[in-house]
């Protein structure tokens, strides 16, 4: 079998090489796995994932997701009968332009679908994620399900992209049904490199944390290596006709989650200022002022999706996932674990992307 992924360097992609290789090894399995990697210069963690990558005889394709011949000649292979693609790639920022996400999210998306078509590969497994659902606020007990219409309209550039995403894969299954399209949508991302931890991080004054109305209420979250483990999971069925599935790995409270990254921090004694909501709704509103007229920085504490996922009373229903035979496996506790460890191992991350400004 031959696999190809997109998006390799990032959070996903990097764990899902690193367990499709493990796989190879320890199942004697000779999958052949080739990645789509852009030629520039990142983190010290991308870089030492790259010189991994070559060290281990994982094949690398220099190419761009913006450049169609890139991906067309990527997604090219000897038995495409026997070819799996994983499209991970994605610029997941909230800071970045509109037209700069655009140009990878969705015209990129395009291009990956017609390299899957032209060149007749079996099978794509699509990484969305639980933001396509838009705004959703509501108190009724009950999760938010796939069957939530997509929302392409949204204003915020990542969950708009992903939307506009999501939807020509929808559009091109519907033209083809016959061709094996999954659909995963993670909720937010935790364990190791994660920007959802990085967002609340900047959030601890101190040992004091500020929370809307006390943090009662939830939060869905998946640990990176049960994403890994639906994607290989998806990638052995022939589910076609593009099926969506949301994936949680768990929902605590918003107080429960701050407490568990407290302790990654060393903040053990973490002590919760509740907030009423009237006067925190206001702050999310200050906040979208202030983003319409100065461009917020990597690590600003004023952004919009924090202030706005704060307060909702909104959780996502994985039972579908569940139904169909994929049990998650992380606990919140593992997972923060995972994380303080990640953090041990690259002490430059923190002070990168904890540190708080305008």
């Amino acid at each position: 079998m031959t696999i190809l992924i997109t998006g390799a360097t990032g959070l996903i992609g990097q764990n899902l090489v690193k367990s499709l290789y493990k796989k190879n090894q320890t199942q004697n399995k000779k999958d052949k796995i080739r990645l789509l990697i852009r030629k520039r210069t990142g983190s010290p963690f991308r870089e030492k994932f790259i010189q991994w990558v070559t060290q281990n005889g994982v094949e690398i394709y220099w190419g761009d997701l913006k450049s169609t011949p890139d991906v067309l000649n990527f997604t090219k292979t000897e038995d495409p009968e026997k070819t799996v693609l994983f499209h991970c790639g994605a610029i997941f920022n909230f800071y970045q332009p509109f037209q700069t996400l655009y140009d990878t999210n969705v015209a990129g998306t395009t291009r990956v679908l017609r390299g899957f078509h032209v060149n007749n590969i079996k099978k794509l497994v699509y990484v969305s994620s639980v933001a396509v659902y838009g705004s959703l606020h509501h108190s009724n007990g009950r999760g938010v399900t796939e069957d939530q219409p997509i929302d392409c309209n949204q204003r915020k550039s990542y969950e708009q992209t992903k939307s506009l995403g999501e939807e020509l894969v929808w559009n091109y299954s519907k033209k083809f049904p016959e061709r094996l399209i999954t659909l995963l949508r993670p909720s937010g991302i935790v364990g190791g490199q994660g920007v959802t931890s990085d967002i609340f991080a900047r959030m601890f004054f101190g040992r004091y944390v500020p929370l809307p109305g006390g943090g009662s209420e939830k939060i869905s979250l998946v640990d990176v290596q049960d994403v890994v483990r639906a994607l290989i999971y998806f990638s052995d069925f022939n589910i076609g006709n593009g099926e969506a599935f949301n994936l949680v790995s768990f929902t605590p409270t918003l107080r429960e989650f701050i407490f568990e990254l407290g302790l990654v921090m060393n903040q053990e004694n973490v002590k919760i200022l509740s907030i009423p909501l009237g006067v925190f709704k206001p702050l999310l509103y200050i906040s979208k002022i202030i983003r319409a007229f100065v461009k917020p920085k990597e690590n600003s504490l004023f952004l919009p999706i924090l202030f706005d996922k704060l307060g909702q009373e909104v959780w996502i229903d994985n039972s579908k996932i569940v139904n169909h035979g994929f049990y998650p496996k992380s606990t919140l506790s593992e997972s923060m674990y995972n994380f303080q460890q990640f953090l041990i191992q690259n002490p430059w991350y923190a002070e990168e992307k904890f540190s708080i400004a305008l």
